[in-house]
Order: structure tokens, then C-alpha cells, then sequence
């Protein structure tokens, strides 16, 4: 192969998800072998990590951080091609870890050193100007930068996330790069007030190359290549280089990856960005997961709750804390929170706890009065974290321990409201949430379901649903199809099984979130799991409606708006597809529907079985 491509992986929780991307994408679009790769970890990356990649048949080294420790690394991965590199082997691809390769790399020079300038005037070239003279090297071209009205730069100030370079000009560039990137590290002061400072000095790296490559030699003529060689996709600004009649090669994606592991760009009105996308996320979807995939959305979930802030006061009573989450014997009051989902047998939990409060009450077990909804659950919990307040929270929370007696020793709420909104909810929903439950003995349970079939039972039951005007208000009671609703982010967003999972354990503790998987009797697992004193056998309630059924709601939903004549045309069909019973076929998705879910879901799914327990610390059989 006549290239080599190289990337540094460093200690932080995505860069081991990150660099499978790359290399995926690398194998199937760039057709490069895999010892062609080079994956360089830092001295900071477990050893584990670098084995997973020397396991995939890749060069592994180890290096240094260098200066700054963050963007300066990637100087350091030319010291191993300045030292050895194959004869037959005529250049370097340096790669950034954000990148998704789209076709071949097949290089307009590969004799000159190619990359493309820069996205946007950050740092500015009155800044650039000033870096340059106080090196002594003089100005190279003056051009504009590749986004449209993002002011100019000089010709050697390449974007950093793509540059290649040819075998005769590693080892001086190696030299020039550190030279000049220590000289500005040194400098911080040329970069302005130290206020100002940040948003430029972090381009260190780049800034030294640009010196470097003003003071090449002919031995390292410069090739700027279009936008198609590294398109950014993180911001929808038009590129002024890019190319529309030649090949998308490179999506440099930054953070825009979503809440599954795929590309979630930013720009629009790219048709090559869309169909290269949509071929990469098939083959991220199929194929990549495991334990990176995990770390990549423990980091996301770590991030998410660090924007959950503290309450700024408890807006619980000193009464109901000392006497309602505290037992008389001092201990914590347990509190059991069941979270849903949505169909995996909660409206049949909540029916058997509320039909039997009375005697759990006698017992020990309190079941709050349940919300005024056709199940008895607690529904309230819900509606007051999305539109309520702390302080309204905490006062429906009082009111409802408010005759509980002394011996109980357990509260039990339950809503799967609480998955089913779950991303819905403010920083300060969360914050009261973990507030409440730190009062307690707490735990949150939470069911899942395969994908494929919750996918199908929701659709249906969200065709089931009045309209509304909430977040909500694409899928719930609208005539469409399963990829319509598919392609909505509320929708899909219900897949991310180990979002939620990461989330809820980074919220309130690992030890606090119990899952589940649904299987053939809730009520009966959570009766075992948590020793409540009733009887297994039970009604079950809430049966999925059928294919016939799902048809019926999607003509009711086009001709009839919400009211009083859709809630009676939704009961009639549920009443003909319970008279129809056993003879009336499920509703299930066809191949492409279920591929399309698995795209997204598997990939979570197959984490979080690994993490369904029975009881604390005891793995599903």
C-alpha cells in the first residue's frame, strides 16, 4: 500500500469510539489495510486499549504528550515515520480522530504536501500577521478561508484535521514543526490579554506548521486542496472550495456525533454530504460497538448531568424530611421509583399496586394515591417535572406521604412517564429529582424490551395517543408511517436504552438503578425482586393492538382532530381488536423497518443486556 495513515488516541472516554470510526471507515471507503494504520496512544491510554487495536491488526505506538498535552500531540506522530518508514511507501496521512473517510484518498500530488486551508479567520490574520513577525518569517500568500464570508489567512495555515505529507518532507518538517511549535508555546503573550487568549493559543499546532511550511523548501511544495478533501460538517456555512462535480472523501464531523454513535451534521443543501452520511452511519450501525461504544456513551452521559445543578435550596419541609424520608428508628425511609418504559407491562403494575393499596399499607408498602388517569400510576410526578417547578414538585411529593402511616417502611411510585419524557426534562427537573431521591433509602427500576418489538408497540400506541401540541406533537395521534415516525428525534430518541442507563446512574449512583428485562410477567418480577407482600397472579391489562387495529387508527387520525369523537373511535378499536383477540395478527415492522431500528438501537441494546440484573449485583440467567 502506498500510504500510511496515522492518529493519535489519548485517555479521553471518546477518542477509543472515535478512532473505530475512523478505522472503519478507512478499511471500507479508503480501501487501506490495516497494517497500512498506525494508531499512536499516548503513554496516558490503558493497555488495554492499545491491545484492542494491535488485535485489529494495526501498528500500535507509544508517545509523550507534547506541550500542551491535547492538540500538540499530533506533532509527535511524525518522530516513528522520521525514524522508519517501508521502502515502496511514498507518504503520511496525519488524521485527526473526528473524521469519516467516504471514497478513496487518492491524492491530486502525492509528492507535494497537501491539506486544505483553513475553515474559518480563527485566529485572525491581524493575529497571524503579528506571530509571523515576531518569528522573523515572512508573510506567505494572503487567500480567504474556505467558509464564505469567514475573513482571510495565510496560504499555509492548513486545517489541521487532514494533512498529508510526502516521504522526503517528514523529517524536516519534523524538525521545523517542534521548532516553531515550542516557540510559540513559550509565547503565550503574543496571542493577546490572557481574557482573550484561549480560542487562539489552542491552534499552537497549527499556527507552527503554517511557520513551518513558509520556510520549506521546493522539497516541500504545498498542494491546498478543495473542501471535498476535509468538508466540516459542524457548522451550515457554505465552503468556498468545495467542489461539487469531483468525490466526497472526508467528513470532518467535530462533535457532531448523536445520541446512537452516528453523523448528525450540522450543514445542509449537500447532497454528497448527505448520501456519504448515510453510508457511513449504515456501516457504523452494523458493525461498531462493544466496549468503546459503551465508554463513548458514559462520557455523553457524564456530560449531560454535569449541566445538572445543584438546588439552590431544599424545597422539602423539615417535617417531611425528618419524618417522612427518615424511619423513627433514624434510618433512611427505601423509596422505589419505577421509571417504565412504555410498554413492558406498567399499566398491569400499576393496576395490581393500586388495586391493593390498602393491604400493602397494612404491611409496610406505601402506594401514594395514584393521578387522576385511567391507571392508577403517578402520573403527577411526570407532568410536574416538565412543566411545574421544585417547589410544586415537592409539594405534590408531601401531599402524597402526607397519611402515610409510621410503619411503612417502603414507597413505591411508578409512571413510565418518567423514561417516556425523560429527555424532555430541564437541568432543574433532574437536579429535584436526584434532590428527592438522595432523602431516601432510593432505587430506580426501569424495564427494557428488545428494540424491534418496542419500536412496533410504541408506533401503535402513539397512533393510539390524543394529539398534542408538546414535544410530542409529531407522532402522537397523526396518520403516518413506521419511518416517519422513525425519522422524528422524540421518536427515536426512545432506543437509546443505554443513554437513559448511563444518565440515570450518573444522576443518582450506579447502585441506585436497577434494570430489568421485560420478559413474560412484570408484575410478577417486581414482585419477587423486591419481596412486596401480594399475590403474583393478576389482570393483565393494556394489550398491544393489532395490525388490523394500527390501520383503523391511522384513518381515524386522518380524518378526526382530537376530542371526544377520536377518544371514542380509539376505544372502539381497541374493542374490536380485543373481540378479535388471538385471530387478529400483532403488528410487527417489515426487514427494512426492523434494520432501520437496529441501526440505531442494537448497538445500546446489546450493552444494556449485559447490565440487566434480578437482583443487586445478579446478572440475568
Amino acid at each position: 500500500h502506498p500510504y500510511r495513515y496515522s492518529m493519535v488516541v489519548d485517555a479521553v472516554a471518546t477518542h477509543p469510539y472515535q478512532a473505530e470510526v475512523l478505522l472503519h471507515t478507512l478499511r471500507v471507503n479508503a480501501v487501506a489495510p490495516p497494517e497500512a494504520v498506525v494508531v499512536q496512544c499516548t503513554t496516558r491510554v490503558d493497555e488495554d486499549v492499545a491491545a484492542h487495536f494491535r488485535r485489529r491488526g494495526h501498528a500500535v505506538t507509544r508517545i509523550l504528550p507534547y506541550l500542551d498535552g491535547r492538540y500538540c500531540n499530533k506533532i509527535a506522530q511524525l518522530d516513528c515515520f522520521a525514524a522508519h518508514l517501508d521502502a515502496g511507501v511514498e507518504g503520511v496521512f496525519l488524521l485527526d480522530l473526528d473524521l469519516a473517510i467516504a471514497a478513496p484518498l487518492r491524492l491530486p500530488d502525492p509528492s507535494a504536501v497537501c491539506g486544505k486551508v483553513v475553515d474559518g479567520d480563527n485566529p485572525n490574520l491581524a493575529l497571524i500577521e503579528k506571530l509571523f513577525q515576531a518569528a522573523g518569517v515572512p508573510l506567505p500568500e494572503v487567500v480567504p478561508s474556505d467558509w464564505e464570508g469567514r475573513g482571510e489567512t495565510v496560504a499555509t495555515n492548513l486545517n489541521g484535521g487532514f494533512v498529508y505529507l510526502p516521504r522526503r518532507s517528514i523529517a524536516p518538517l519534523r524538525a521545523a514543526w517542534r521548532k516553531w511549535a515550542e516557540f510559540l508555546f513559550a509565547r503565550p503573550a503574543l496571542f493577546g490579554p490572557r481574557a482573550e487568549r484561549e480560542a487562539a493559543f489552542k491552534h499552537v499546532d497549527q499556527l507552527a506548521l503554517a511557520l513551518a511550511l513558509a520556510l520549506a523548501s521546493e522539497s516541500s511544495s504545498l498542494c491546498r486542496l478543495p473542501t471535498n478533501w476535509n468538508f466540516p460538517c459542524h457548522k451550515d456555512r457554505r465552503p468556498r472550495l468545495y467542489r461539487q462535480h469531483e468525490p466526497l472523501r472526508t467528513l470532518h464531523y467535530h462533535d457532531c456525533l448523536d445520541e446512537f454513535g452516528l453523523l448528525a451534521p450540522e450543514v445542509r443543501g449537500f447532497a454528497a454530504v448527505d448520501d456519504a452520511v448515510k453510508q457511513v452511519n449504515a456501516g457504523i450501525g452494523a458493525g461498531l460497538g462493544g466496549a468503546f461504544f459503551d465508554l463513548f456513551k458514559q462520557e455523553r452521559a457524564r456530560e449531560t448531568v454535569a449541566q445538572v445543578p445543584a438546588l439552590p435550596a431544599t424545597p422539602f419541609s423539615a417535617a417531611f424530611r425528618a419524618h417522612k424520608a427518615v424511619l423513627p428508628s433514624g434510618k433512611q425511609r427505601r423509596l422505589i421509583l419505577h421509571a417504565g418504559t412504555p410498554k413492558t407491562g406498567t399499566s398491569s403494575l400499576q393496576r395490581h399496586l393500586g388495586s391493593h393499596r390498602r393491604e400493602l399499607a397494612l404491611q409496610g408498602w406505601w402506594y401514594p394515591p395514584p393521578s387522576d388517569t385511567p391507571e392508577p400510576k403517578h402520573q403527577r410526578l411526570n407532568a410536574l417535572l416538565r412543566r411545574g417547578s421544585a417547589q410544586s414538585f415537592a409539594a405534590y411529593v408531601e401531599e402524597a406521604l402526607r397519611d402515610m402511616p409510621e410503619s411503612a417502611h417502603t414507597v413505591l411510585f411508578t409512571t413510565e412517564g418518567i423514561y417516556n419524557h425523560w429527555w424532555d426534562y430541564a437541568p432543574w427537573a433532574k437536579a429535584t429529582l436526584r434532590h428527592w431521591a438522595a432523602l431516601f433509602d432510593f432505587e430506580l427500576c426501569v424495564w427494557f424490551r428488545p428494540p424491534v418489538p418496542f419500536a412496533a408497540a410504541l408506533y401503535v400506541q402513539y397512533l393510539a395517543n390524543p394529539p398534542t401540541e408538546d414535544e410530542p406533537r409529531h407522532v402522537y395521534g397523526r396518520d403516518i408511517d413506521f419511518a416517519t415516525a422513525l425519522a422524528d428525534p422524540w421518536f427515536r430518541r426512545h432506543f437509546d436504552y443505554l443513554g437513559f442507563l448511563h444518565e440515570a446512574r450518573a444522576l443518582f449512583g450506579a447502585d441506585r438503578v436497577r434494570p430489568f428485562l421485560f420478559g413474560d410477567d412484570t408484575v410478577q418480577t417486581f414482585i419477587n425482586a423486591y419481596g412486596v407482600p401480594l399475590p403474583a397472579a393478576h389482570q393483565r391489562r393494556n394489550r398491544s393492538i393489532g395490525e388490523l387495529g394500527a390501520r383503523m387508527l391511522r384513518v381515524g387520525n386522518r380524518v378526526l382532530s382530537s376530542g371526544p369523537e377520536r377518544d371514542h373511535a380509539v376505544a372502539l378499536v381497541r374493542d374490536v381488536d380485543t373481540l378479535l383477540g388471538e385471530k387478529s395478527a400483532p403488528f410487527v415492522l417489515d426487514e427494512h423497518e426492523r434494520n432501520a431500528v437496529l441501526r440505531y438501537a442494537q448497538r445500546g441494546w446489546s450493552a444494556v443486556q449485559a447490565a440487566m440484573q434480578t437482583g443487586r449485583g445478579h446478572r440475568t440467567q
